[in-house]
C-alpha cells in the first residue's frame, strides 16, 4: 500500500493523540516526517537522472570494445568454398637526377618496390592439399627506372602491366606446383636482402635511376646506368611452370621450365642460428634457346640480433658474344627503433659490373640509405643518395649523381 506524506503526518498525530502523546513529542514526530519526505524527493530525482543514463548509455557489449576498434573488414569471393585476400601497395617518391651536364627532378613510381594490386584466393581440396591462384599487377607512371633526362613528358605505359596471373597446388608433403605467369626458380636469387632497406636499395641498383644516361665532357649522351648494370637476377617472371620442394632444415630446392625453351634450378635457405638470421639464395639458369646465353646467380644476408646485417650478392654469365659479365654487391646496415613509430635502418652499399655493355666496361656506384617504418599506417618513408661511375676504353663520362625520397603505403 502507498501512502501520500501528507497522509502519513496526520495519522502520526492521530496515533500520537490516542497514545496521550505529549504536544512536544507530537511537533518533533511532524519534524521527522519532514526529512523523510525530503529524503524521497531527493532518491526520485537521482533515479530518474540514472534512468536517463541509461538510455543515452550503449549497450554494455559495445561499451566493453576497444575505442578505436576497427569496422568489420572482408573480400567477397564468388564462391563460398574459396579464400579471397586483397592487398596492395602505391609507392611514390621524388627523384633528384644530375648527369654533369644537366638536372632534373621527376615526380615518380619507385621501381624498387612498384605499385600494385594482389589478388588471392585459396582453397582446400584435403587436409594435406590446398589449391589456388594468384593475380597481381602493377601501375607505375614514370617509373624511377626508365625516366630520362631527354624525356619531356611522363614515361611508361598508363596501363597495368603484369606482374603474377598464375595458379598452384600446394601439399605439404610433396611440395608445390605453380602454373602460368610467375616467379621462375631463379627470380630473386641476387636479392636475399635482411637489412630493412630494400625499399629504396638493394642489388637491382638500376630500379633507382636506371634510364639516365651517362654523359661526355662534351655533353654528347652514352649508354643509360640501365644497359652498363645488372644484378643477373636470374630469368625474371615469365610463363612458365614450377616445381618448389617442401622445405628440409630450412633449405628448399625450385625447378621451372619457361616458355620458349628456357630453364632455371635454385637452392634457397632461410632460418636462424643462436638468433642469427640468415637468408641465402644460388640458381643456374639456361637462356640459351631463347636469348643466347647462361648464367649464375647467388646472395646471401646475414643480421645479428643487435641490429647489424651483411648483406652479399654476385652473378655471371656466359655470353654468345664473346663476353663473360659479371656484377657485386655489398651492404651494410643497422636497424635500430630510437622513434615510437616502428624500426629505423640506415646503410651504405657499394656495386661493380664489368663488360655488361660492352667489353671493357666497367661499372661502379655506391650509396648511403635510410628507410623509416610507420607501422600504426603500414608505411615506409625512405631517402637515398647514390653516385655512378662509369669507365669505358677511350670515352671519359662523367659521373651520374641521383638522390630519392618518398613514401611506400601498403594496405
Amino acid at each position: 500500500m502507498n501512502m501520500r506524506p501528507r497522509n502519513a503526518i496526520g495519522l502520526a498525530l492521530v496515533v500520537s493523540a490516542l497514545l496521550g502523546v505529549t504536544p512536544r513529542a507530537q511537533a518533533q514526530a511532524v519534524s521527522e516526517v519532514e526529512q523523510l519526505r525530503a529524503q524521497l524527493r531527493t532518491l526520485e530525482e537521482r533515479l530518474r537522472q540514472l534512468e536517463a543514463r541509461q538510455l543515452q548509455a550503449p549497450p554494455a557489449a559495445a561499451a566493453a570494445a576497444p575505442a578505436e576498434q576497427a569496422a568489420p573488414r572482408s573480400v567477397e569471393p564468388g564462391t563460398e568454398r574459396v579464400n579471397l585476400a586483397l592487398s596492395g601497395q602505391v609507392n611514390r617518391g621524388v627523384l633528384y637526377a644530375d648527369d654533369g651536364t644537366a638536372s632534373e627532378v621527376f615526380h615518380v613510381d619507385n621501381d624498387n618496390s612498384s605499385t600494385r594490386i594482389r589478388l588471392d584466393g585459396d582453397a582446400t581440396l584435403s587436409e594435406d592439399v590446398s589449391v589456388g591462384a594468384v593475380i597481381e599487377v602493377q601501375f607505375e607512371s614514370n617509373s624511377s627506372s626508365a625516366v630520362s633526362l631527354q624525356q619531356d613528358s611522363p614515361v611508361g605505359p598508363n596501363n597495368f602491366t603484369e606482374r603474377k596471373l598464375e595458379v598452384f597446388a600446394d601439399s605439404k608433403r610433396l611440395g608445390r606446383l605453380w602454373l602460368g605467369q610467375g616467379d621462375t626458380a631463379s627470380n630473386g636469387s641476387a636479392e636475399m636482402d635482411l637489412s630493412g632497406t630494400s625499399v629504396v636499395a638493394y642489388s637491382s641498383i638500376s630500379d633507382m635511376a636506371g634510364g639516365i644516361e651517362f654523359r661526355t665532357a662534351a655533353g654528347a649522351f652514352g649508354p643509360s646506368i640501365g644497359a652498363v648494370f645488372t644484378n643477373f637476377d636470374g630469368l625474371s617472371r615469365d610463363d612458365r611452370i614450377r616445381y618448389d620442394t617442401p622445405k628440409f632444415g630450412g633449405v628448399q630446392a625450385s625447378f621451372s621450365h619457361v616458355d620458349g625453351g628456357s630453364w632455371d634450378a635454385a637452392l634457397r635457405y632461410s632460418g636462424k642460428f643462436d638468433e642469427i638470421a640468415v637468408a641465402a639464395a644460388i640458381a643456374y639458369a639456361d637462356a640459351a634457346s631463347r636469348q643466347g646465353y647462361s648464367q649464375l646467380s647467388g646472395s646471401a644476408s646475414v643480421k645479428l640480433p643487435i641490429g647489424v646485417s651483411v648483406t652479399g650478392a654476385m652473378g655471371g654469365r656466359d655470353d654468345v658474344a664473346g663476353r663473360d659479365p659479371f656484377f657485386y654487391y655489398g651492404k651494410l646496415a643497422y636497424t635500430m627503433a630510437p622513434l615510437p613509430w616502428g624500426e629505423t635502418s640506415v646503410g651504405v652499399d657499394y656495386t661493380m659490373a664489368e663488360d655488361v655493355a660492352a667489353a671493357g666496361d666497367e661499372f661502379t656506384s655506391y650509396a648511403v640509405f635510410l628507410v623509416q617504418s610507420v607501422d600504426q599506417v603500414a608505411t615506409d618513408l625512405f631517402v637515398a643518395a647514390r653516385n655512378h661511375q662509369l669507365d669505358r676504353p677511350g670515352t671519359s663520362f662523367d659521373d651520374v649523381f641521383a638522390a630519392l625520397g618518398g613514401a611506400r603505403v601498403k594496405f
